[in-house]
């Protein structure tokens, strides 16, 4: 195992940083909306963004691998939510949620692709990355939903942000992500899993969310976004540790059915969000390497489709208090093929 330096994850770190300050961004023009428009308006708005945000990540990403420009994508969708910040101030709601969405999903997976470049694709890289997000995102809401519309700072956070990463010496494109192992980490079936309850446990925290920010819970709101935070950066290091498939099969079944049941308990719902979250960093770094040559499109995947997925039930119109027992008919089905599809561990450990 080769020890990193501390400086090599200064740029996930710089990222990270961006990633607070643009998500904050998105979750305090979010949050505007929600506070000044009719809860019908308002939950259509959350689905646009939803789908545009997260949705369209394996998209773009696809472009950003395509045109070889990750930098590029990053700072593109950081310049796109300071626009966005400039039409909702003007009072032009749909059009920044348009913006916003488009730049959120160009951000992530430029920021994400020259992560994994920077550490060699490695889980506490990506963990460190990825945490700032969801803290910056409630931390945006709470403003929102206290009546503090702190246009003007973010804005001139995101271009202080735009100006450093152009300026930021990249990693060549050859270090993409570490080196492949001999047999995949996660098996297809795994992937299976993997999403199901992803996208099950994202569904019970999407809704529960959006109640407390209806509620003005604000410390609740913060109380998550550390959660989860905290879960990234544990579950980097852990899961490089431990084992990414270990670590994801395990935090996931544990995760899913707590926030499926937690309700607005929090001492359900911190654990559970964290253990939600603690999955994230290695399902990237472990997507990376199915993927050496597409790292913005790894990115997409891990960190834009499950939680659109994890939407579509509001699509659907499924009533939010079918989701516990939605939540335990997928969990055991989803465990119960991945016991009869999964082969037997044999002691290959013992050999490496």
């Amino acid at each position: 195992m080769t020890t990193k330096s501390s400086s090599s994850y200064r740029l996930p770190l710089t990222l990270g940083l961006a990633h607070g300050v643009s998500d904050g961004a998105a979750g305090l023009l979010l949050g505007s909306l929600a506070t000044s428009s009719p809860a019908s308006q308002t939950m259509l708005l959350l689905l646009l963004y939803n789908a545009l945000a997260f949705g369209s990540q394996p998209l773009i990403g696809y472009f950003a691998d395509g045109l070889r420009s990750p930098r590029i994508f990053a700072s593109g969708g950081i310049t796109l939510l300071a626009a966005s910040l400039i039409s909702r101030a003007l009072g032009f709601g749909e059009l920044a949620v348009l913006i916003a969405g488009l730049g959120s999903a160009a951000f992530h997976v430029g920021a994400g692709a020259l992560t994994l470049r920077s550490c060699g694709g490695r889980s506490e890289a990506a963990g460190l990355f990825a945490a700032p997000g969801v803290i910056g995102l409630a931390i945006g809401g709470a403003l929102a939903v206290s009546g503090h519309y702190l246009y003007l700072p973010f804005l001139v956070s995101l271009l202080a942000f735009v100006f450093l990463i152009q300026a930021w010496p990249i990693p060549p494109h050859a270090a993409t992500v570490s080196k492949p192992a001999k047999e995949p980490i996660f098996e297809s079936h795994d992937w299976i899993m993997i999403g199901l309850l992803t996208a099950v446990a994202l569904r019970s925290l999407l809704w529960t969310s959006f109640q407390l920010a209806s509620a003005g819970q604000i410390t609740a709101l913060i109380a998550l976004g550390v959660a989860a935070g905290i879960g990234k950066i544990i579950g980097g290091f852990a899961a490089e540790r431990l084992g990414y498939r270990r670590w994801t099969l395990v935090s996931l079944l544990i995760a899913a059915p707590l926030l499926a049941f937690a309700g607005r308990k929090l001492a359900l719902l911190l654990p559970g969000v964290a253990l939600l979250q603690s999955s994230i960093p290695c399902s990237i770094a472990a997507m990376a390497r199915l993927l050496p040559a597409r790292p913005a499109t790894a990115t997409g995947l891990v960190l834009g489709l499950a939680v659109a997925l994890g939407g579509l039930p509001t699509l659907l119109s499924i009533p939010p208090a079918l989701t516990p027992a939605v939540a335990l008919v997928v969990i055991l089905l989803a465990a119960i093929g991945f016991w009869f599809t999964t082969e037997p561990r044999r002691a290959v450990s013992s050999k490496q």
